[in-house]
């Protein structure tokens, strides 16, 4: 009886066909699971605007502050990584909102690989913060609010479903506030394209949703001047404009 099995040419067509099929698919497995992460994330940030409203509500209609100042001396404190960190820093928003929101990993977006907050090669402790608050709630033109402890009252925007209030960051850039020109992470990652082009935006209605990022966001205009930046055409970003307009 003869012995039949496969020869080299017939194995070698075999491993370039599943090369070939791994390379694309591979791909869309990856797109996929990311996919995946960006709608958890989305949900995680639903949950936070749900915090948001809670908050809201006890607070007279009014946003919560940004952080507590520097020279707060606690307790309570921070549980997140962030400034001096975890049983040592000063609470800040999330801080406010954790009661609310009743869980600490919804902060934390799992796309988010940036880790602790780590200057001069030391790790802060606390959980990682993957969100932050939109700049221009506590900057704003002709130096309102500018650097004030709290984000304004909710009666004031008229057009709330159309601005941003929360945003996501990368959780070792200790930020507490958010613009378009804080796009990289300290790491070199685009943090408002993590998620296949874009990110997450929660607005001040506490309703989220996912945008792709305008490149034009690159390009170094004067983000850091209120009085400038608003006659960018993005008017989501800045709460005291009267408008429902959208540009993305």
């Amino acid at each position: 009886m003869s012995k039949r099995a496969f020869t080299l040419i017939e194995l070698l067509v075999v491993i370039a066909i599943i090369a070939i099929l791994a390379a694309i698919l591979f791909p869309v497995f990856a797109q996929a699971k990311e996919a995946a992460k960006k709608t958890t994330c989305l949900s995680n940030e639903k949950q936070v605007g749900i915090g948001l409203y809670l908050y809201v509500q006890d607070a007279d209609d009014t946003l919560p502050m940004a952080n507590y100042p520097a020279a707060y001396v606690g307790p309570p404190f921070t549980q997140f990584s962030w400034h001096a960190g975890a049983g040592k820093g000063e609470l800040n928003w999330a801080d406010l909102l954790l009661p609310y929101s009743k869980s600490i990993q919804v902060f934390k977006c799992p796309t988010d690989s940036t880790g602790q907050y780590t200057p001069a090669g030391v790790a802060i402790p606390g959980a990682p913060l993957s969100m932050a608050l939109n700049a221009y709630f506590y900057s704003q033109p002709n130096g309102v609010r500018r650097f004030s402890l709290t984000g304004g009252s909710m009666s004031e925007i008229t057009t709330s479903s159309s601005k941003i209030f929360a945003l996501e960051t990368a959780s070792d850039s200790s930020n507490e506030l958010m613009r378009p020109d804080r796009w990289k992470a300290p790491n070199g990652s685009s943090i408002l394209e993590r998620h296949l082009g874009g990110a997450n935006y929660l607005y001040a209605d506490t309703h989220a949703k996912y945008h792709k990022m305008p490149q034009w966001w690159k390009n170094p205009f004067t983000w850091n001047n209120p009085d400038l930046a608003q006659n960018q055409p993005c008017p989501q970003w800045f709460p005291w404009l009267d408008t429902s307009e959208e540009k993305w």
